[in-house]
């Protein structure tokens, strides 16, 4: 197997006909270049005349769809072949006419995760492909219990307005704008303003009295958030993503909360919802958790040999080459049928490694990764060219991720994770499904065999 190298320095690699730049599990690759003249298959089969941007998109199928020998044909198969209620359907949504046999091709490739989005419905897209969502406000969060008797700060968050100008958790206001927020309608109508203007605070901290003006502003939201119950420290994970409140992204948040709660020596890992994100950040987060030595996960990757015109295989091994940050503590894992793609990579990383409990719902089971590519035309494609495994080579894609304790009730298993915390001594005993989740194939050991469908915009699967 080789050495795992952070997908990233793909960018260091071009080929004549494809230049790959940043891959995510849920990822992304900036692409420039294309040619229109050779045959992927080093074949002379007739090419009808196409524009740039499909055979673009062909070559990018060719070399690296997964599943591209049971579902690519040949260009023609796709050139002019739509119906008239399909053509409709399409203008209907606003998609261009010469865009048409794109995302007929896209959709023949019997795959929700991979699809074609045309220029003018892949802006808002590509804006936020690195970026967490963004918010707008002050950026911080009081205490709930109290507002009845004052306005205390719980929550500031990093890299805010709040944050910025020098709030900071305890502090408890007393005035805004020289008025003092007697009610909770006063506290928001006061509260409440237009960007770029300025809300000051009256604020008391300590015995001292300060005046701090905020200027309201968009902002990156966390996500990560750090709570407590019964003394033991829950980091829940939203999703992964390449930047948010912390220049570091996902990543940098949880490093945050971990050394927060280094004394502790428990903790709850709440990946419940968390459909997953960029790789590089969930498996580096990963090996935060584990010993030197452990794997933390095998990939399986779709690549293009351009010198031989073909799709070849190449594994990705990502082994943690120190001890982890927290690779000491005891970890106890919530999950649930929405914890899918990079918060199952995580999850199987560390239970095939350090046998930690899982408690909640089988996951969603989705052992596949995507590239997501801006193309020349500024066309946003998400192509699944991953296969994700565990240290073992064992996949639970199609099949999820057992729990131990099997409780759909989310205060429930919040309950049994905390007792499991306390004790820090139950080792894991479950594994993989047996049985398909039922968001691919029919059977789980058999190959896909989804029927086909149309996407159009907006209807595609995150």
């Amino acid at each position: 197997m080789g050495k795992f190298k952070p997908l990233l320095r793909r960018v260091q690699k071009v080929s004549a006909l494809i230049c790959l730049a940043i891959s995510f599990f849920c990822g992304i690759n900036l692409t420039a270049c294309a040619s229109e003249n050779s045959s992927p298959s080093g074949t002379n089969y007739y090419t009808p005349t196409v524009s740039r941007e499909f055979l673009y998109n062909y070559y990018l199928l060719f070399y690296h769809y997964n599943d591209k020998d049971k579902y690519l044909g040949k260009p023609e198969d796709y050139v002019g072949k739509l119906s008239e209620e399909q053509e409709t359907a399409l203008s209907q949504k606003g998609i261009p006419w010469d865009y048409f046999d794109l995302y007929y091709m896209y959709a023949q490739m019997n795959d929700p995760y991979t699809y074609y989005l045309d220029p003018a419905h892949a802006v808002s897209r590509i804006e936020n492909i690195y970026n967490s969502d963004k918010i707008f406000g002050s950026g911080f969060e009081l205490d709930s219990t109290l507002i009845s008797e004052k306005y205390v700060i719980k929550k500031v968050i990093p890299s805010s307005p709040a944050d910025k100008a020098g709030i900071k958790v305890g502090d408890e206001i007393t005035a805004i704008e020289g008025i003092a927020p007697t009610k909770e309608l006063i506290y928001r109508r006061l509260s409440t303003d237009y960007e770029g203007e300025t809300i000051t605070y009256t604020i008391k901290r300590d015995s001292t009295t300060l005046t701090i003006p905020v200027v309201l502003a968009t902002f990156l939201s966390p996500t990560v958030e750090l709570s407590f119950k019964d003394s033991i420290p829950i980091i829940k994970i939203l999703e992964f993503v390449q930047t948010t409140s912390n220049e570091r992204g996902t990543y940098g948040e949880f490093m945050d909360y971990l050394q927060a709660t280094q004394n502790y020596k428990s903790t709850i890992l709440d990946l419940r919802n968390n459909r997953g994100g960029n790789l590089n950040q969930c498996v580096e987060m990963t090996k935060v958790l584990l010993s030197k030595g452990d794997t933390a996960i095998n990939i399986i990757l779709s690549d293009a040999d351009t010198i031989n015109k073909r799709q070849i295989k190449n594994t990705i091994t990502a082994v943690a080459t120190d001890d982890g940050f927290a690779s000491n503590r005891y970890f106890v894992i919530l999950a649930n049928g929405m914890s899918a793609s990079c918060s199952e990579t995580m999850i199987a990383g560390i239970v095939s490694n350090k046998k930690f409990p899982v408690i909640g719902t089988t996951t969603y089971g989705k052992g596949i990764g995507q590239h997501i590519i801006v193309t020349p035309s500024y066309s946003y494609v998400s192509i699944t060219d991953m296969k994700t495994y565990d240290k073992n080579m064992v996949s639970f894609h199609k099949v999820g991720i057992v729990p131990d304790f099997v409780i759909s009730d989310n205060e429930q298993a919040l309950e049994k994770a905390i007792e499991l915390a306390k004790a820090k001594s139950f080792i894991r005993i479950a594994g993989y499904g047996t049985e398909n989740t039922g968001h691919f194939a029919k059977a789980a050991l058999e190959p896909d065999s989804m029927p086909g469908f149309y996407l159009l915009p907006g209807e595609h699967i995150q």
